[in-house]
């Protein structure tokens, strides 16, 4: 719950740059004026970085989002009628999830509220890596976030299942349309904004509109026929470095808090899947049984049984994985749970036959009655202690707080596009990159990464290994087939060691359509993957991220020059630099582990 906060107190929080515009409940209340016409309010983040102000002009009212004095955002936020009795409080929050980008979170923020009679309400959070904003009992969503002239963007076109392409264009030579979340804006001078929403369970999901006539401006908008909630969900705007872009749990953060209370049953985990090698497989009896021996080998946790399974083999496939500490993820279709009693009886007949959890598949759909629909199976699968990933689907929107048996969403152009039913399509290197600092950026992300055997490939094995890292996803779905990866004995420590559940993350470089290496940390051991969409260079990467004192044994798979593989075993400190050589649309994967 929020905490009322003094003015002593929000001054002593605050940055000596922000103390001017923080002011106390019974001041704020009041307002500042200019020249009789005008009202404002402020509130800056904990460290006094950004600093967000509402001005109030004949009852219409704009918010401005500034970092280190310079403008970064701006929004029109409707009108309301009579005074505005605003008030500033605290927040505090810390939580726990199974998987993400950390397990343990903890939300800091300042808050502005802004109530008018009728139940009007304007509420401003400041935190600091960004800001998010919310309104109850307004008609229509008046949020359209404008950026500086110069600003450029990453953006993916609107599409009901979030498979598009990033394309980078100046903002304000964005064509007309629609665009999907999240979307990334470089205001200039390093400062970086990501776009999205969060906080909404059983709301339509929202997206930003290009007008014709109004060029640069991210408006946003619901899907046609739905109509604006009495309370929004948060409108967030994740903004600082690309290092803050990277790291920043917001969008998880302003979830709506989780509705199960026991979450120790909840187990992210590596995924074997052969549907991607052959559509035909689910279905076949002995092909599943090699997966599930492929499975126990590099002691990973689950295999998917995809599309195609039949009903008759399934418990038979359960206790034969059991026996070999793997358990069972079965697709469905989401029409097949769409009726509220025959979805209570197949998860538990599914749960009785040592199911571990469900992959639901074909939402295609951000309208209200969707989105109950998907909240509405995470919850009959958490009461029967199955875990969940959704296809075909919406970005996660803080459903992975709400629910947080709802392991990874899709929302991704991901490996699947390479095989021959899906178009046999060459997976994009500079879309390898740019989905870090986007698309993954605001929650897991099932791209079903390490397709070694994809024909008409443009990267390199050690990146598309890498992707393994680079992409946090609570079920990771490791995508090509046992005798590939049998076949390439370079990544076999990775496969075997590689967490689905995460600590820590950095950004130790990178910059959109071009390079990412980053850095994860699950336990005492770190991890590092990097992806290029470049020619052939080197990487530098400083280890100063590790333990003082510490020693670690350094295993690296990198790029062999031809395209394959080469493992490099080392010890290394903090005090220690690597420099890789990277082949083109190439990358490497490495594992860090402490010395005792």
């Amino acid at each position: 719950m929020p905490i009322p906060m003094s003015t002593a107190t929000l001054r002593r929080k605050a940055a000596p740059a922000a103390v001017a515009v923080l002011l106390a409940a019974a001041a704020l209340a009041r307002a500042a004026t200019s020249g009789g016409t005008a009202e404002e309010w402020a509130v800056s983040s904990p460290d006094g970085t950004i600093e967000a102000q509402v001005t109030a002009r004949r009852g219409h009212y704009t918010l401005t989002v500034d970092r280190s004095g310079k403008r970064v955002l701006q929004s029109p936020l409707g009108s309301a009628r009579g005074a505005a009795a605003a008030a500033t409080s605290e927040l505090h929050e810390s939580f726990s999830t199974p998987a993400g980008k950390r397990r343990a979170h903890k939300l800091d923020a300042h808050r502005l509220t802004l109530s008018f009679r009728g139940g009007r309400k304007i509420e401003l959070l400041a935190t600091d890596d960004g800001v998010a904003l919310r309104q109850t009992g307004i008609g229509t969503d008046p949020t359209a976030w404008r950026a500086p002239r110069t600003a450029r963007a990453w953006l993916q076109g609107f599409r009901d299942d979030y498979e598009g392409h990033y394309v980078a264009t100046a903002l304000r030579a964005a064509r007309a349309g629609d665009y999907g979340f999240p979307a990334l804006v470089d205001t200039g001078g390093g400062t970086y904004t990501l776009l999205t929403e969060s906080g909404l369970t059983r709301q339509a999901a929202a997206h930003v509109r290009v007008d014709k006539r109004r060029p640069g401006i991210l408006r946003v908008v619901l899907p046609d026929g739905e109509r604006t909630p009495h309370a929004t969900p948060w409108r967030v705007a994740v903004i600082g470095s690309l290092e803050t872009i990277v790291r920043s749990e917001l969008a998880t953060d302003l979830g709506r808090p989780s509705r199960i209370k026991d979450t120790s049953w909840i187990k992210p985990g590596r995924v074997a899947w052969s549907w991607w090698s052959d559509v035909d497989s689910p279905g076949d009896v002995d092909r599943q049984r090699a997966f599930i021996r492929s499975a126990q080998a590099y002691g990973w946790e689950y295999v998917l049984l995809d599309e195609g399974w039949n009903a008759d083999d399934v418990p038979g496939l359960a206790r034969y994985a059991a026996k070999r500490g793997v358990r069972l993820i079965l697709w469905t279709s989401w029409k097949a749970l769409r009726d509220p009693a025959t979805r209570a009886r197949t998860l538990s007949e599914w749960a009785s036959w040592g199911i571990a959890g469900v992959k639901v598949d074909f939402l295609l759909s951000d309208s209200a009655r969707r989105m109950a629909v998907m909240d509405d199976i995470a919850h009959d699968a958490a009461q029967r202690h199955l875990v969940v990933a959704f296809h075909g689907c919406t970005i996660p929107r803080g459903i992975q707080r709400t629910w947080p048996n709802v392991l990874t969403l899709e929302a991704v152009e991901g490996a699947e596009r390479e095989t021959p039913g899906q178009g046999s399509q060459a997976m994009d290197p500079g879309q390898d990159v740019d989905l870090a600092f986007t698309r993954n950026a605001i929650g897991p992300m099932d791209y079903t990464p390490v397709t070694f055997s994809a024909k008409n490939r443009r990267s390199t094995d050690a990146h598309r290994l890498a992707l393994a890292i680079v992409y946090e996803s609570g079920l990771q779905h490791l995508a090509d087939t046992p005798e590939s990866y049998q076949d390439h004995p370079q990544a076999s420590q990775l496969l075997r060691d590689l967490p689905a559940a995460w600590d820590d993350v950095r950004l130790l470089s990178g910059t959109p359509d071009r390079e990412v290496t980053l850095a994860r940390r699950a336990g005492d051991q770190w991890w590092i993957g990097s992806l290029s969409a470049t020619g052939k260079h080197s990487v530098k990467v400083p280890l100063d991220f590790l333990d003082a004192g510490r020693t670690y044994d350094l295993h690296l798979v990198r790029d062999a020059g031809d395209g394959t593989m080469v493992n490099d075993d080392r010890t290394v400190t903090r005090d220690d630099d690597l420099t890789i050589e990277v082949d083109g649309n190439g990358g490497f994967a490495a594992e860090l582990s402490p010395r005792p």
